[in-house]
Order: structure tokens, then C-alpha cells, then sequence
């Protein structure tokens, strides 16, 4: 049953779904753009992650162990874990720390959240921790140098814990290059895609079935016109021989 009561301590609509501990009203994912880099991102990563035996995933809850609420990164890959299924994610002896997690800018978010939530992560030994604005499309990479964080922008350095590099197409579009030799952006869809590579390679191979049948019916005639040519020479030569029989 949807709840529209509002909360006396925050005078918000109360909602109906559950969030982290602490963040009741705080919405994993807040806008359009959000949800569609969430797909663009996990979609595009599992591909070019296929086959490491790496586990892409997002929005996961992450409990670290640390004491502090638990996370939940709109993307984590957790090397070796493929095929696996997590409810929470809790790093431990067989469970190791994500190699990569993306921050999706969300509305509510403020700074002092992205750099703690950033800043955790790092202390943790995640190698690479990125944060996306859809909205100012921008991507940074945040690192510590001597207890500070650090951003850098992403946009055209290789990430190799994602298989993917950051990118700009129309000069200042935010896309991810290049998974299946394509740049995507939110809003692509690579069903459409594989379904007109699906229709071309049918053209195709009906273009080459065609050529071959027409290949094979140039072959008959060929043999038919030797078999009369020889035919042809055959009878010349009985002629030949009846009108000059010595």
C-alpha cells in the first residue's frame, strides 16, 4: 500500500519502499538521468568485463565492516565473484573489496556526501573510485594523495577495472567508449543496434546465397556449352571422315 503521510521530523512524504539505514528519504536513484547512466554503465561494463569473472553490479548494499552505515555505489565490480548473488556485500577472507565503484550524482547529494562516501571507499582499497554528474556531464576520478582527495577528470583516460574510457561525443555529450566498438550514451539502445546488425547479416548472407545459386547455375551452363562444343567437334570430325575417307 503506497503511504502519503508525512514524516513529523523531516516533513517529507513517506515512501514506500525501503533505503539504507539512516537515508529513509533519501532515494537510490532520484532522476531520469540517474537511472539511465545506471544502465548505461552497468550494461556497458558487463560486456566489456565479460568473461574475467568479475561481478558487475550496482545499487547493492555494501557493508564494509567498518562500522559505518552501509553503501550502496550505483556500480562496484567484485573480481571473481560472477555468477554470484548478493542480497548485502560484505567483504571478508573469500569476498574481496570491489576493484571499482561509481558515484552517480543524484540531486540531494551534496558535496561533504560525495566526499565521504569517496573517501571511504579509498580507505577501504578500492583502486578506482569515480564520480559522474549527469547533469554538468563530467566524470572524475577521486584518489587520496597525502590524506586529501584528489579529482581528476576521466574523460579520455582508460579505466582498466571498468574495460572502458570515459568520452565526449558532439564535443560535449558524456559518453563510454567503446563497448562492442561503439560509443553509448543514455538513451542508446544496442538491442536496436544488435538488431540491425541482425537484418545486415541477413542481407548479407541472402546476398551471398543468391550469388552463390547464380555462381552455380553459370557453372551448369558452362559445363552444358563444353559438353555441345565437344559434342559439336565430335560430329565434325564423323563428317569429315565420311567426305574424306582416306
Amino acid at each position: 500500500m503506497k503511504r502519503d503521510t508525512v514524516s513529523p521530523v523531516t516533513e517529507r512524504p513517506a515512501v514506500d519502499y525501503a533505503h539504507l539505514p539512516g537515508q529513509e528519504h533519501n532515494p537510490l536513484m532520484e532522476s531520469t538521468a540517474h537511472v539511465d547512466w545506471g544502465l548505461v554503465l552497468l550494461n556497458s561494463v558487463r560486456h566489456t568485463l565479460a568473461g574475467t569473472g568479475h561481478l558487475v553490479t550496482g545499487n547493492v548494499a555494501f557493508a564494509p565492516g567498518d562500522g559505518q552505515p552501509h553503501t550502496a555505489p550505483d556500480l562496484m565490480v567484485i573480481p571473481g565473484a560472477a555468477g554470484r548473488d548478493f542480497g548485502r556485500y560484505e567483504p571478508g577472507p573469500d569476498h574481496p573489496v570491489p576493484s571499482v565503484c561509481v558515484e552517480i550524482l543524484s540531486p540531494s547529494n551534496t558535496r561533504a556526501d560525495i566526499a565521504r562516501r569517496c573517501t571511504r571507499l579509498l580507505h577501504l582499497g578500492v583502486a578506482e573510485v569515480y564520480v559522474l554528474d549527469p547533469i554538468r556531464q563530467s566524470v572524475v576520478r577521486v584518489e587520496l594523495a597525502d590524506g586529501t582527495l584528489r579529482e581528476t577528470s576521466a574523460i579520455g583516460v582508460p579505466s582498466p577495472a571498468l574495460g572502458l574510457t570515459f568520452a565526449t561525443s558532439d564535443g560535449h555529450h558524456l559518453a563510454v567508449c567503446c563497448p562492442a566498438g561503439r560509443m553509448v550514451r543514455p538513451g542508446d539502445d544496442p538491442f536496436g543496434w544488435l538488431a540491425e546488425e541482425s537484418r545486415r547479416a541477413d542481407a548479407a548472407e541472402w546476398r551471398a546465397d543468391v550469388e552463390a545459386e547464380r555462381a552455380d547455375l553459370e557453372a551448369e551452363r558452362a559445363t552444358a556449352a563444353t559438353e555441345l562444343v565437344a559434342q559439336l567437334q565430335a560430329e565434325l570430325a564423323r563428317l569429315r571422315a565420311q567426305v574424306d575417307p582416306a
